[in-house]
């Protein structure tokens, strides 16, 4: 186990000063890293932990929340953190690692256990269905995922099972995420975000541009972000968003000049929001107010 010391917690001052709320829905923001190499924090199913990676994917490192003078590194490898995700009991990180002597074409699904660190395969999971390892509990239940060939959002029951097309329309569909109450599906095609049902009893919703991120634990709507550039190359700014799967309502929840906020992600109870500042490799936590 490596370990790495926070000889000191401390609030960012200086960023934390352009940061403005839409209607106060974020509130008592704080940084819970210095800076560094830090994106993409993940809640634990029991609140207590934040699982986050690098900005290339190649480390997974824990935070735990009732302790946070120190954060440990779980382990390093090439893309692991894109997608990873906490077991149901909070005491294992799963992951997809590509095998030494394989492409990433072969991309295999494994948990590494935060105590002992021992790692496993596991098999029923899908490599896109990560996000969904804390309510996987048998072969039998619901996969979904990109068909690599086709590049359409499918569905079926366990690895083995009979799929079926949710996408039937023209296009290229990347990054989906399915509701906790495994009924929806977020997906992307181009810069829009599209929600689906995931059993075919409801026309498509197009939500509008950005990168959705994570479904509220209600499944009442989904966190995004909208990231820009101004050499096309280099994200320059980026900012925090709300929609409701209901109406599509989209409400601003961050407004900055000099962070740039990505990969927000919903905490278990739906009170609070951990995202990242792709600027300074931070990671923040903060009340999240939507009802206000």
């Amino acid at each position: 186990m490596k370990t790495i010391k926070l000889f000191a917690l401390f609030v960012l001052c200086n960023l934390l000063s352009t940061i403005s709320y839409s209607q106060n829905k974020l509130t008592n923001i704080k940084s819970i890293t210095p800076a560094g190499d830090f994106s993409t924090p993940v809640w634990s199913p029991n609140g207590k932990k934040i699982l986050f990676t690098d900005h290339h994917n190649d480390a997974l490192y824990v935070l735990d929340l009732d302790n946070p003078k120190k954060i440990e590194k779980v382990k390093s490898a090439q893309g692991i953190g894109y997608l990873a995700n906490w077991s149901a009991d909070s005491k294992n990180i799963v992951f997809r690692e590509k095998p030494v002597e394989g492409s990433f074409s072969d991309l295999q699904v494994k948990s590494i256990n935060l105590t002992s660190k021992k790692e496993k395969v596991i098999t029923n999971i899908h490599p896109d269905n990560t996000k969904m390892a804390s309510q996987t509990k048998s072969a039998n239940n619901l996969t979904v995922y990109i068909n690599q060939e086709t590049l359409k959002l499918e569905a079926k029951k366990g690895i083995n099972g009979t799929s079926w097309i949710i996408t039937k329309e023209d296009g290229q569909f990347y990054h989906p995420i399915v509701s906790p109450n495994q009924k929806f599906v977020i997906v992307h095609e181009g810069a829009n975000i599209y929600m689906y049902s995931i059993y075919g009893k409801a026309k498509r919703k197009d939500l509008g541009v950005g990168l959705a991120s994570s479904w509220l634990p209600d499944n009442s709507g989904v966190v995004t972000f909208e990231d820009k550039s101004e050499d096309g190359h280099t994200v320059s700014t980026s900012e925090l968003f709300y929609i409701s799967a209901k109406s599509s309502k989209k409400t601003q929840l961050t407004s900055t000049n000099d962070t740039i906020e990505m990969w927000a992600d919903v905490s278990p109870d739906g009170k609070k929001i951990a995202f990242s500042d792709e600027k300074t490799g931070t990671i923040f936590i903060a009340d999240l107010n939507l009802k206000n």
